[in-house]
């Protein structure tokens, strides 16, 4: 199995095998004060894989600030993988809603997917103060 693409956006959706995403590539998140709740992000993975991966396979989505405090609740779950046999690679897209973060902190931010245990990507977010200039 592999990861073709994955990025965080504001929002998407996904119709027969097309994803359709607006606001793609968040890599900061302004708040004006501590604790602040985020109200929606999404992340977004498309994965190429083969019969050899074909099977059931289990999938966390976690987010965490840098001292490791989830900011939602992990999302799990199960997806099938079936490779017809007229096919030697399929795709799957996973387009995962991440609603109403609490973020306790400024500072790095991660988003981990993990199938069947194993990372398969991180996506990261920096939380800055709003109105303060970034470098």
């Amino acid at each position: 199995m592999r990861v073709d693409f994955a990025f965080l956006c504001d929002a998407a959706a996904e119709s027969n095998g097309k994803i359709h995403a607006v606001g793609i590539g968040i890599e900061q998140i302004g708040a004006t004060s501590m604790p602040a709740v985020h109200p929606k992000a999404v992340a977004v993975i498309r994965f190429s894989f083969t019969r050899a991966d074909e099977g059931s396979r289990k999938f966390a989505v976690r987010v965490r600030d840098a001292d490791g405090r989830e900011v939602i609740p992990p999302v799990e779950g199960e997806i099938n993988l079936t490779v017809p046999d007229e096919t030697v690679q399929m795709r799957a897209n996973m387009v995962i809603d991440l609603q109403q973060m609490q973020i306790q902190s400024y500072g790095p931010h991660e988003v981990q997917v993990r199938i069947d245990g194993d990372e398969v990507v991180a996506l990261r977010f920096e939380v800055v103060q709003a109105g303060v200039p970034q470098p």
